[in-house]
């Protein structure tokens, strides 16, 4: 049978998902238990808009997914300028427990590749406290060069989950996810960047006001400043100054 399109619109030439946190997580689920074709999941935010424009190879990975979505709030206001407007911001730390209690009662197999050694396995642990049920089979950190990264894409299709849910940070994450599924069987694919780091408890999230604010970044920005300057402090103008001028992202 064939899957119903998902609602989509414009933005600085990607093709933004129009969904609700709740109609993605349906949509996953769904294209994860179905398993019809290979269905990949990115997501959109200003440090990624950034990174887009100076990576053409980047840009073209978000532009093959099959859906990208709204994760940064700054990229939902922006929406409103160029279009009808993003429904709402979908951020995956905010919906982790719901998503894997859906996981677990549909039965879904999934994999997790991402964070440093031993935060995937810390982060399965809580995810199994939560639900039980939850079916793992197959665990890997996301520290990988090209070899291992071969042999951890063939590992992953022996394993055949439904879902790999990849946590690398970009532009790792979503060059491994084009690059993977591309060679396996059908499946889903979601990228989630930093999320194991939350749930490995390797960093705290910022409290639910800053979130729903769209003051996160300044809340990891305190914590990390050396590390984090130059993406927000520079990059988040930069982010203004492009919307504003309309001009799209070119990729390969």
């Amino acid at each position: 049978m064939m899957e119903a399109p998902i609602p989509t619109q414009s933005f600085l030439g990607l093709q933004l998902a129009r969904l609700t946190t709740d109609q993605f997580i349906d949509v996953l689920i769904g294209r994860a238990q179905s398993r019809a074709d290979v269905f990949t999941v990115g997501y959109l935010n200003a440090a990624q808009v950034n990174l887009a424009f100076e990576d053409r190879a980047h840009a073209g990975a978000l532009a093959a997914m099959d859906c990208l979505y709204a994760d940064g709030q700054a990229v939902v206001w922006a929406s409103r300028r160029t279009g009808a407007g993003i429904p709402e911001r979908i951020n995956a730390g905010d919906f982790t427990r719901r998503f894997i209690g859906r996981a677990a009662a549909a039965g879904l197999r999934l994999a997790l590749v991402g964070g440093r050694p031993g935060e995937a396995e810390r982060a399965t642990q809580l995810f199994r406290a939560w639900s039980p049920a939850i079916n793992f089979v197959y665990v890997h950190h996301g520290f990988l060069d090209d070899a291992s990264a071969a042999k951890v894409g063939a590992e992953i299709d022996a394993a055949d989950p439904d879902l790999v849910i990849v946590a690398m940070g970009a532009p790792r994450q979503e060059r491994r996810t084009i690059e993977w599924s591309r060679a396996g069987r059908p499946r889903a694919w979601w990228c989630v960047g930093a999320l194991l780091e939350y749930y490995s408890g390797t960093r705290s999230r910022a409290p639910v006001w800053m979130r729903r604010a769209g003051l996160e970044w300044l809340f990891r920005l305190t914590l990390e400043p050396g590390r984090l300057w130059r993406r927000y402090v520079i990059g988040n103008p930069m982010f203004v100054w492009r919307v504003f001028s309309g001009k799209p992202v070119k990729f390969d």
